[in-house]
């Protein structure tokens, strides 16, 4: 409840700090010639042959080896422009993300076997803010809500709501370059950390530019010509889930938390089909950090299995929709 208040009062602000002069001239964020964001994506991801090693820290099961198959993910992504002034611009967005799993030998550990096709779900909202100022200034605020769990009911709405929220304020040094100071509250380290962040936006040439916002990734993009895009990518990536309905030998158990962490290296090549719909095609690899089951919405505290992943292959397709102007 107090990260519900929270958000609404920094929303509230923002929102009346936003009430300005319509009739002024502000400044515009938005580097020259850059492409906008995607209102629609559809996208499917798949990390195959994953050794993972299983340390148990109650005494109460076994340590074990073992192969995840695939991790597979589902996206949905839908974000709509609410208000779009010269004086403010809103983003307002859906998300559908399933995450499953399959194993080589579930019947090792009964961890594995709650996890052997159980889908867990991610659904949620977010909003995106923009600001600008009557200088080279403006202010940039995102928030998101999400159920993060294998829920099939919501018998308890809290334990499965995660909150972030990222305020900052930029420069727009010129047209080819801009920058960010801010926080970001998140989930990427598996764990709610606030993280001070760095934002940087640079258009080296007509054909590359650059997108980052450290620590949580840095973007290279090569624009072979309007219809073909190469990115390059290094993120932090992560999530905590809130486990229910798994098998009688986590019945002592009463708040059980998937929570991971990765950082994913990655090569991506976007294609325009038709209009304003694209398709792309993306590998790379993945790096965990983090994969810990405990009974507590903390990744350290309380660990049940403390779970080593080696290094992973990814394949990524999708289909999106990005308006150019």
């Amino acid at each position: 409840m107090k990260k519900i208040i929270f958000t609404l009062i920094v929303l509230n602000i923002f929102w009346a700090y936003a009430q300005n002069d319509t009739t002024a001239v502000y400044c515009v964020p938005v580097l020259k010639d850059l492409p906008i964001g995607k209102g629609l994506v559809i996208e499917y991801q798949n990390v195959s042959n994953i050794s993972m090693e299983t340390i148990d820290k109650t005494g109460n099961f076994t340590n074990t080896k073992s192969n995840i198959k695939s991790n597979t993910h589902f996206l949905a992504k839908l974000e709509i422009p609410v208000v779009n002034k010269d004086y403010l611009r809103i983003m307002a967005g859906l998300k559908y993300n399933k995450e499953e799993f399959h194993f080589n030998d579930a019947e090792l550990n009964p961890f594995y076997k709650n996890l052997e096709d159980r889908g867990l779900k991610s659904i949620g909202m977010n909003v995106s803010m923009v600001k600008p100022t009557k200088s080279k200034k403006f202010w940039v605020l995102r928030a998101s809500a999400d159920l993060n769990g294998d829920f099939k009911a919501l018998n308890s709405f809290s334990d499965y709501l995660k909150f972030s929220i990222s305020p900052a304020l930029g420069w727009k040094v010129n047209d080819n370059f801009s920058y960010a100071l801010g926080a970001s509250y998140n989930y990427r380290f598996g764990d709610p950390l606030i993280v001070p962040v760095v934002a940087l936006n640079s258009i080296f040439n007509e054909k590359w530019d650059m997108e980052a916002i450290l620590p949580l990734f840095i973007r290279l993009r090569y624009q072979y010509n309007s219809g073909l895009i190469w990115r390059n990518t290094v993120e932090l990536d992560g999530a905590s889930y809130k486990l229910d309905n798994l098998s009688t030998e986590f019945d002592s158990y009463t708040n059980l938390h998937l929570h991971r962490s990765d950082i994913q290296f990655s090569t991506r090549v976007e294609k325009k089909l038709i209009g304003w719909l694209w398709a792309a095609s993306e590998i790379g690899f993945r790096e965990n950090l983090t994969y810990n089951l405990t009974n507590s919405n903390k990744s350290y505290n309380d660990i049940i299995f403390d779970n080593t992943l080696k290094t992973a292959l990814l394949f990524n397709v999708s289909l999106f929709i990005s308006p150019r102007k």
